[in-house]
Formats: structure tokens, C-alpha cells, sequence
């Protein structure tokens, strides 16, 4: 009860402040309006003072002389107040002045009545003119107008009265009450220009809020249409750089995989005196390097195959928290604020450990004199109203925020706006690819999420990636904490390799063979049904490339099933997640192998297969 009160007060309050400002401010436009009528009527008065004085040499010659020094008096003190408003001084009393005017016009008249005929002088009605003058010019309050019409009707009244003889009675009253009149007239006048001056104002007033409100939105709308501009312009360039990616993907994987697998093959036969391991290592480093380049050129493209699970990002962060601190080194503090409520995502978190590196290095780099990397996670409600803003590229809902927040020296707006663009860097040549945002930016919007950056130069940078938050149903894996490496076993299986690259074939088979397994090698889909009819033992598991000619990996896996149907099925594929699900396999399969491959990661794909 007390908190409604407490809120009814406080927008009663609101309420009144609001409308006290408005009136504030219409008196302030009310008295500007004042000040151009008193001009307007100090310039009438002295125009029209003067041209009376004809009437003058025409009915009343014997007062001519008299009456032309009233006028000239008159008039001159219409100038003064004509002039008197346009300083600042008279500005603020306009409406002083306005009746100090009004007084002056009807007293010259009403003692020019006096000199003559007194109340049955007919220039009585000259007082008239100043009253229903002014009641139309001046937007007045009752009070105000009241006050000026009224001395103005004593001035004629009270010298005239003290003269008045029986026989000029009736002309006198019937003067008075005509002189009355004219003053309600003119009171509504009064009053009718200051309602409409009042609503007038209100409505103008409603207007420029309006005119703001869409001035604001267009302002918004402009700003939206930029953003989404920028960010088509990024999409197109790496729609472009993705499909030269996707182009090379496939041969430049089988050759890192010829590359990588022979030489480790080599290194593991020579003694560690040989002369040849140092350059084979060499070999092998620079391999890796290419391999990385690939992943991150696929990674910003879009093109890459993801392995999603349904998995929590705190236990990933976790899990990598001590390489995060050891890769930002010592002099950058690592504070992590993870929220143990936030819900699960559908993401590969091989992929998210590679944001976290990736954002990581890039706050380092910008810490050069060290500082505080903070990591915060948190669940999100995303409205219509903020998507529509054009800040994220996402559809309205609940959605899984990871923040990384940075105490460097931040970015220009320019800068900004060009981050994830591939290649683009602000490191010297030699320190930095440019693709470590970009292969972020790529993975975040494959996985159905967006990314965005806060900067200002001096004051830090702040990235927030959203990703979906998904409901974990009963029907639906569990959250899965990151595996830890360990030793890969050797096998005994028998295995059914098909591959249509010779090169790429012999190496797997010898780093099968290597690991104990029994391989049984086939250069294409015909050749590989045909040895799985005809040979007499088991066959414990199907190894194939996906895209070959004749007949492709999953085609092949369908029908030696029904041949062999407890064979276990492993494909591979140097090809882009497109390419590999036109040719009928899910990119998120867990039984795919993504070339280029090393002898761990081959071993450790094959035993975790027959172990499933």
C-alpha cells in the first residue's frame, strides 16, 4: 500500500512539475507576443492620433490649436513606446507598457471631450478605439485586461461626471453603457486570442516533441540502415573469400594431410641423432601452420564442419582457464565472473575453446603495458525493440552472452567498424594475419549466434558474443564437459579404407598399420562393395572419403551396411560443410574426421568410433 501511494504521489507530482514547466514557458512566449502587439498598437496610435486632428479643423476649429498639442503629445509618447520595445528592458514589462499606451490614448481623448462638450462630446467614442484595440491585439487574463480597461473607462468617466449638467444625462449613460460594452467585448476578445494563442502553442509544442520523436527515429533508422549496410558489405566480402576457401579447401587438405602424416611418420622411424629430424620438424611446424591458416580461412567463410553438442560455456572456460592465463602472460590480470544459472548452447566446443583463444590474443595485444582481462557470462533476453535496432543480426528471444572485457587503449569508431573483416590488422607486418576476429566472427554466426564490439580510444574494448539458449530436453545429450587429452590405444580391428587419393590412402594405411590395425585399402565406392562382399573375415569398421568418383562415402556406408550391418562407419573429408551435407551427411555427425588429419587426431577419431 505504501509503495502505491508513494508511486501515485510521485506521478501526481510529475504530473504538475510537467505542467508547471508549460506554463512557465507559454508566459514566456505569451510576453514576447505581448511585446509585438504593444508595438503594433504604439505604431497605429501614432499613425492614426495625428490623421484624427482633420476631424478636428473640420468640427471643432475653435479647439484646433489645443487638440493639435494633445495629438502631438500623444503621438510622440506612442514613438517612445514604440521604441521603448524593442530593448531589452521593455521586453519584459510589455504589458506595462501595453497599458500605460492604452491609458495614454484614452485620456488625450477623454480630455479633449472634456475641454469641449464634455459628456455629450461625441468623441467620446474615440475611447473606443484603444479598448476594442487592444482587446483584439493582446492576448490578456481577465485581471490584466480588466485593470487597463477599466482606468481607461475612469478617465473619460470621473473628469466628465464632475461637470455633468441634468440635461446631459441620458447621453452620458447611454455613452457609458456603450463604453461598457465595447470593454466586455473586448475583454472576450481578449480572452478568445489568448485560448487560441494557448492551444496554438500546445499544439506547436506537440508538434516539435513529434518532429523530435521522428527526427530521432530517422536518426536511428539512418544509423540501422549504415550498420546493416557495413554488414552486408562484410558479408559479401566473405561470402567471396569464403568460396576461394572452400575452392582450395578440399586438394590444399589432402596435401597438408600427405605433408603433416609423412612427416611424422619419418620423424617417429628416425633415431633422435638423425640430421635429417631437424629438417623434417621444420616440415611438420610449417605444415601446421598452413593447417591453422585453412581452419581460419573456412572459420570466418562459414564453410567450416562444426561437431555441436549441447554443451555449458562456463565448463569450457573452466576447462581452458589456466591457458588462458598462461597465453596472456603475467602481467595481465585474468578475472573470470561466470553465472552458474546460464543455460546450455548447441555449439562445437572445439570452436568455442578457439573464441576464447582467439579474443584472448586479441586483448593481450592490446595490453601491451599489461592490465585486466575480464570474462563475465550471463543469460540474455534479447526484445523486438533492441533487434530492431540493427546492433545484432538475431531474432528476438533468450540467448546465452559471453563478455570479454579489456583495459587497453581501445579502438577508433573506424577502426571499429572494420574489425572482422579478413586480413585486416592494425599490428605491424609480420605480427598478425588478420583473420583471428574474423575466423570469431565466423564461427559465432555459424553457430546461429552474433557477435559485437564496444570501444573507445583509452577506454578498453568490450566483445559480446550471443549465442541460442537451448531447453535441455530428456530426449537430448547431456551438457558435455570438455575431454581431456590422454594417450591414444592401439587396435587390433580389421578396417575398410576408401580414399581416391593414392597418396593420402598410403598414409593412413601405414599410420593404421603403425597403431596395430588390419587395413584393407580401396581407391573408390565399386571396388570397396566388392572387397566388403568377397572377403571372408570381419570387417570391424568403413574409413571413406566422402566425395569420390562413381559413388560417394555416405552412398557406399548405406549399402555395405546391409552387407555387413554391425560395421562401424568413420567418413572423412577435406571439403566444406556445404559440400559435405549436398552429398547427404549432417555436419553434425560425431563420426566425421575434417582433413587435414595428424596421426593423433586419425587414432583418436578410430578408437573413439569402436569405442561408441
Amino acid at each position: 500500500m505504501k509503495s502505491f501511494l508513494s508511486k501515485t504521489k510521485k506521478a501526481w507530482r510529475s504530473y504538475f512539475d510537467v505542467h508547471r514547466n508549460l506554463e512557465i514557458a507559454f508566459e514566456q512566449e505569451r510576453q514576447a507576443y505581448l511585446n509585438r502587439a504593444t508595438a503594433i498598437g504604439a505604431l497605429l496610435a501614432a499613425c492614426l492620433v495625428p490623421f484624427f486632428s482633420i476631424l478636428d479643423a473640420v468640427f471643432k476649429p475653435d479647439h484646433f490649436l489645443i487638440f493639435l498639442y494633445i495629438r502631438i503629445a500623444t503621438t510622440l509618447f506612442a514613438v517612445m513606446i514604440f521604441t521603448l520595445t524593442r530593448k531589452p528592458l521593455g521586453r519584459r514589462y510589455s504589458y506595462t507598457l501595453g497599458a500605460v499606451l492604452t491609458l495614454v490614448v484614452a485620456g488625450s481623448i477623454a480630455i479633449m471631450c472634456r475641454l469641449d462638450q464634455g459628456p455629450a462630446d461625441p468623441y467620446y467614442a474615440g475611447i473606443n478605439l484603444p479598448i476594442l484595440g487592444f482587446g483584439m491585439l493582446l492576448p490578456m487574463t481577465i485581471f490584466e485586461g480588466a485593470i487597463i480597461f477599466t482606468i481607461a473607462w475612469m478617465s473619460y468617466f470621473i473628469p466628465n461626471v464632475l461637470i455633468l449638467e441634468p440635461a446631459q444625462i441620458p447621453i452620458f449613460v447611454s455613452n457609458n453603457f456603450f463604453m461598457l460594452s465595447s470593454i466586455l467585448i473586448a475583454l472576450a476578445s481578449s480572452q478568445f486570442h489568448l485560448y487560441h494563442r494557448r492551444s496554438a502553442w500546445l499544439a506547436n509544442q506537440e508538434l516539435k516533441k513529434a518532429n523530435e520523436k521522428i527526427q530521432h527515429h530517422a536518426e536511428n533508422l539512418e544509423k540501422q540502415v549504415k550498420e546493416r549496410s557495413q554488414r552486408l558489405i562484410q558479408s559479401e566480402r566473405l561470402a567471396v573469400v569464403g568460396q576461394l576457401a572452400g575452392g582450395i579447401a578440399h586438394d590444399f587438405n589432402n596435401i597438408l594431410t600427405a605433408i603433416l602424416g609423412t612427416s611424422q611418420l619419418a620423424l617417429i622411424s628416425l633415431p633422435k641423432t638423425h640430421p635429417v629430424r631437424e629438417d623434417l620438424a621444420a616440415i611438420y611446424h610449417v605444415g601446421e601452420r598452413a593447417v591453422n591458416l585453412v581452419k581460419q580461412l573456412l572459420a570466418f567463410s562459414r564453410k567450416q564442419v562444426l561437431q555441436p553438442h549441447l554443451i555449458n560455456l562456463n565448463d569450457v572456460i573452466e576447462d581452458i582457464r589456466k591457458m588462458l592465463q598462461r597465453l596472456i602472460g603475467e602481467n595481465i590480470v585474468l578475472n573470470v565472473e561466470l553465472n552458474d544459472n546460464i543455460g546450455n548452447v548447441m555449439a562445437d566446443p572445439i570452436q568455442i575453446e578457439q573464441i576464447l583463444l582467439n579474443l584472448a590474443v586479441n586483448a593481450r595485444d592490446a595490453m601491451v603495458d599489461g592490465g585486466t582481462l575480464t570474462i563475465q557470462t550471463c543469460n540474455a533476453v534479447l526484445d523486438e525493440a533492441y533487434c530492431r535496432m540493427g546492433k545484432l543480426a538475431l531474432k528476438p528471444g533468450r540467448y546465452v552472452r559471453m563478455t570479454f572485457i579489456d583495459t587497453g587503449q581501445g579502438m577508433t569508431e573506424e577502426v571499429r567498424a572494420k574489425i572482422f573483416e579478413p586480413f585486416f590488422t592494425t599490428k605491424r607486418k609480420g605480427k598478425g594475419t588478420g583473420l583471428g576476429l574474423a575466423s570469431v566472427y565466423g564461427i559465432v554466426r555459424q553457430s546461429k549466434g552474433d557477435i559485437i564490439a564496444y570501444s573507445e580510444p583509452g577506454k578498453g574494448s568490450s566483445f559480446k558474443v550471443y549465442l541460442p539458449l537451448v531447453d535441455a530436453c530428456p530426449e537430448m545429450e547431456k551438457p558435455v564437459k570438455m575431454p581431456k587429452y590422454r594417450a591414444v590405444k592401439t587396435g587390433k580391428e580389421t578396417i575398410l579404407l576408401v580414399e581416391d587419393e593414392l597418396h593420402v590412402r598410403r598414409l593412413t594405411a601405414r599410420i593404421l598399420e603403425k597403431q596395430g590395425y588390419t587395413v584393407l585399402q580401396a581407391e573408390e565406392g565399386i571396388s570397396a562393395l566388392e572387397l566388403a562382399r568377397n572377403y571372408e573375415g570381419q570387417i570391424d569398421m568403413l574409413l571413406t572419403d566422402i566425395i569420390m568418383p562413381r559413388m560417394n562415402g555416405p552412398a557406399l556406408a548405406e549399402r555395405i551396411k546391409k552387407i555387413r550391418s554391425d560395421i562401424k562407419i568413420l567418413f572423412m573429408s577435406g571439403h566444406v560443410d556445404s559440400i559435405i551435407m549436398r552429398h547427404g551427411l549432417e555436419k553434425t555427425t560425431s563420426n566425421f574426421l575434417q582433413k587435414p588429419y595428424t596421426m593423433e587426431s586419425l587414432n583418436s577419431k578410430v578408437r573413439t568410433v569402436f569405442g561408441n
